[in-house]
């Protein structure tokens, strides 16, 4: 079949204007995807071509559609879990497709999405966004569980099947500390959850960067896809908690996410030089007051952001923790510098809030190989 469109996207795809290739080569019909396919298109069109994807999810289109299939397979891990479909075609003939969570597993839980709610041989249908990269894999942003209730995948996103209960919305209830209700007197040390967060905005990169950027591939580079270790100050942009714990001459910062471990030095090092490079750096701080300022250099991780965006060696994070005057909640600033791939320094910060009975989670991390390019 000859397609009118060159669009490298929609040769990849195998798109033409009335139809869409499906993952075993067949033609599926608009009916199967639920709403009208020139919207898809659309969408497909105008993402950034597929050598500039990255863990933006801008893989994925804009457009929510809808599938319903058997659940044949889960994978209910970190970072992603994966729930397998077995769809029919229009030609009665059978599909598996893979339904990927916006949101980790950790992140779900809280919300009560739990793995017990998918079962294999249940019928569910899925909201979700087609991969314009990885054929049969979807985004998936609610599953209605074929119960009268859906659960919901995205945080922060609006239930898709109106006519349906709720799972997944509102956080699930976490045991009660009452000595700890108040927060009082407890300061730093204690788990915090994030409120909100603002990030640095259009980044100043110098040309170096731009180039390493451009050759970044997700599925390829991205170390979420093998599980491997998070560093500085990729892993302080986590929506998962984090907890403070006073070791005395250190401070030890646990971080959910990638189960991280931040070492804060109360004393300065005798000797810098001796220090070795790690993913985490090397962490300084002191105390001004209620506000904890840390400076951390000597990070070997070799990544910003989750977009790929190149750090060096020789940048310094500057950070300033500071408690609210309620003494529940704790904000973040950092400053970060890099000569290298920074044009100008760039800020960020971060709310979070002391939620009662909240814990720390094991991140069960499996490496996910499915739909990846070797």
């Amino acid at each position: 079949m000859e397609c009118s469109i060159k669009s490298n996207i929609v040769k990849t795809l195998g798109i033409c204007i009335n139809s869409v290739i499906s993952p075993t080569g067949n033609l599926f019909k608009t009916n199967k995807f639920g709403r009208t396919i020139k919207y898809l298109l659309y969408t497909l069109l105008t993402l950034p071509a597929v050598g500039s994807t990255h863990h933006s999810r801008a893989e994925f289109s804009n457009e929510i559609e809808e599938i319903e299939g058997q659940i044949v397979e889960i994978a209910w891990r970190n970072p992603h879990p994966v729930l397998t479909l077995n769809v029919s075609n229009d030609a009665g003939e059978s599909e598996l497709w893979e339904v990927e969570s916006w949101s980790a597993v950790n992140q779900l839980v809280r919300k009560g999405v739990v793995g017990d709610l998918f079962q294999i041989g249940q019928t569910v249908r899925a909201a979700v966004r087609p991969s314009n990269r990885r054929p049969g894999t979807l985004l998936g942003e609610s599953i209605s569980l074929g119960d009268g209730t859906q659960a919901v995948l995205r945080p922060g996103s609006d239930p898709v099947f109106p006519d349906e209960a709720v799972i997944g919305i509102n956080a699930a209830a976490e045991p009660n500390n009452p000595t700890n209700e108040n927060g009082q007197d407890m300061g730093l040390f204690r788990v915090w959850s994030l409120a909100d967060r603002e990030g640095p905005g259009e980044l100043p990169l110098t040309p170096a960067a731009l180039a390493k950027q451009e050759s970044f591939d997700e599925l390829a580079d991205h170390p979420m896809w093998n599980c491997d270790p998070v560093g500085m100050p990729v892993i302080m942009d986590t929506t998962l908690p984090v907890e403070f714990i006073d070791e005395g001459q250190q401070i030890h910062m646990r971080i959910e996410q990638s189960d991280g471990l931040r070492i804060i030095d109360m004393q300065p090092a005798n000797n810098e030089l001796t220090i070795s490079n790690s993913i985490m750096g090397h962490s300084v701080g002191k105390w001004e007051n209620n506000t904890l300022i840390v400076i951390t250099t000597k990070s070997s991780y070799p990544y910003l952001d989750d977009n790929g965006t190149a750090k060096s060696e020789n940048m310094r994070i500057d950070e300033r923790f500071t408690l609210g005057s309620d003494g529940n909640t704790l904000l973040w600033e950092a400053t970060l510098t890099d000569p290298v791939y920074l044009e100008q320094p760039i800020s960020m910060r971060m709310n979070w809030e002391w939620v009662s009975g909240e814990i720390i989670r094991p991140w069960d991390c499996l490496e996910s190989s499915s739909g990846r390019e070797p």
